[in-house]
């Protein structure tokens, strides 16, 4: 079971899509910032997460998304993340996006991780293990973690 969450106009047939927008193809809707998700616990193996995090403008929302996608995934199931870098211009380019990412960041979200020891488990977010991370030719952040 997949789920495409913030699928905005990229409605996959192979998973659950989700949007905030109703002016977009979607079979729920609810906003990740602020809401807990329509699914039961455990219930994906994978979630697809593109250009939705840089959105969310509170710490709180941020904290509600990521905590809420570790929820219904199943233990040992995956999420990708995809995010502008913010070194690049990219990272700033679209007038939505309100938070910042850079590889590093994602040492906030790493169970074992200096700054999530020190931070990130302060700040209230569930513990990832980390799969892989990388930056594609267009300044895009790809990051792999795992439940």
């Amino acid at each position: 079971m997949k789920l495409n969450l913030g699928c905005g106009k990229d409605y996959r047939d192979d998973c659950i899509n989700t949007d905030v927008s109703k002016n977009t193809k979607a079979d729920y809707y609810f906003d990740v910032s602020s809401e807990t998700f329509p699914f039961p616990d455990n219930y994906f193996d994978e979630i697809y997460c593109s250009g939705v995090l840089e959105q969310i403008l509170e710490n709180k929302g941020l904290i509600n998304a990521l905590n809420e996608c570790h929820r219904v995934l199943k233990i040992g199931g995956i999420i990708t993340i995809i995010v502008p870098n913010a070194t690049l211009p990219i990272g700033h380019q679209d007038p939505m996006d309100c938070r910042k990412f850079t590889i590093p960041t994602f040492d906030y979200f790493i169970e074992g991780q200096e700054h999530y020891n020190n931070y990130g488990f302060v700040y209230g977010f569930l513990s990832w293990k980390m799969v892989s991370i990388k930056q594609n030719e267009n300044g895009i952040i790809i990051a792999i973690l795992k439940k």
